[in-house]
């Protein structure tokens, strides 16, 4: 077992609980044979082969049909809840962030766990991207976002760029000249595919969210702060390490017994913690610059 599947597992025991993984594709963390897992993902079986055809073997089945906002509770219908959720490279897809985060707390038992995976985009090929706003994160939830919007789509087109991943790490780049990710013509194809979301409602996969684990922390602080935060107790960040790209971000469902100040204050203690380590981390070196 690797250390990043170790770091998604942390905290589960897929052999004695009930847990989700959310858009596994063909390369689920917790094995169907292992336990009581269900897949859920925006689409279903047929729709997923048909996106992703280099990725048809070992593609599991999905089990909940959920857009990533909404109720996710809804979706599944039986009012069970769930001992942990897992999601690896999927936050970032997703185009309401906010209420995917809310609809993945409402199906998790207190002490329930969340571990993510998500790409840190100084490393990737969203290197020269703008990063995302919290003002963003809000915007997509009030508008209650289910598709990629024209901006995230735009955006995600036109300034990702062709490096592989890790590359940034093997020597000084100059991430200006890299050539756009989709082709010579990223900002007709950027183009097009708003036209095709607003004339055709298209759904056309992207990158919606561009952090850092520095600028992630912030958005969840200032989500937390506003009192929109759904009851997850962040309760571990794991920093993108020397020459990778992902960072991993775990999460405790709250009691809600507790009064929501309560909680509150631990999210936000928990929260600010993980930005002065993140900030020593940078000071010291241990981070390239540009947090």
């Amino acid at each position: 077992m690797s250390d990043r599947i170790r770091l998604l597992r942390e905290g589960i025991e897929p052999a004695t609980q009930k847990g989700l993984e959310i858009g596994a594709l063909n390369a689920p963390t917790v094995l169907p044979q292992e336990g009581d897992v269900r897949f859920v993902d925006r689409a279903d079986d047929a729709t997923l082969r048909d996106s992703h055809p280099l990725r048809l073997e070992g593609l599991v089945n999905v089990d909940y049909i959920w857009p990533g906002t909404g109720s996710l509770a809804a979706v599944i219908g039986t009012g069970e809840l769930f001992d942990w959720a897992i999601a690896s490279h999927v936050i970032e897809h997703v185009p309401n962030m906010l209420g995917w985060l809310r609809g993945i707390a409402e199906v998790l038992k207190p002490g329930g766990i969340l571990n993510l995976a998500i790409p840190d985009c100084r490393f990737t090929f969203d290197v020269d991207s703008p990063r995302s706003t919290i003002g963003q994160v809000i915007e997509s939830d009030l508008l209650g976002y289910r598709h990629p919007s024209i901006r995230q789509v735009f955006d995600y087109c036109f300034h990702a760029k062709a490096i592989e991943p890790t590359a940034i790490w093997r020597g000084e780049i100059d991430v200006a000249s890299l050539p756009p990710f989709v082709g010579d013509d990223a900002a007709q194809v950027a183009h097009a595919h708003a036209l095709n979301i607003l004339h055709n409602c298209a759904y056309i996969d992207s990158h919606c969210w561009i952090v850092t684990p520095l600028s992630y922390v912030k958005i969840l602080q200032g989500l937390t702060t506003i009192g929109v935060m759904p009851p997850l107790i962040p309760s571990r960040l794991v920093a993108t390490e020397p020459g990778g790209c992902e960072f991993f971000s775990c999460f405790r469902q709250a009691d809600l017994a507790v009064a929501a100040d309560v909680i509150r204050q631990e999210q936000l203690s928990a929260l600010s913690a993980m930005r002065c380590e993140l900030e020593r981390q940078a000071w010291h070196g241990r981070l390239v610059a540009g947090m």
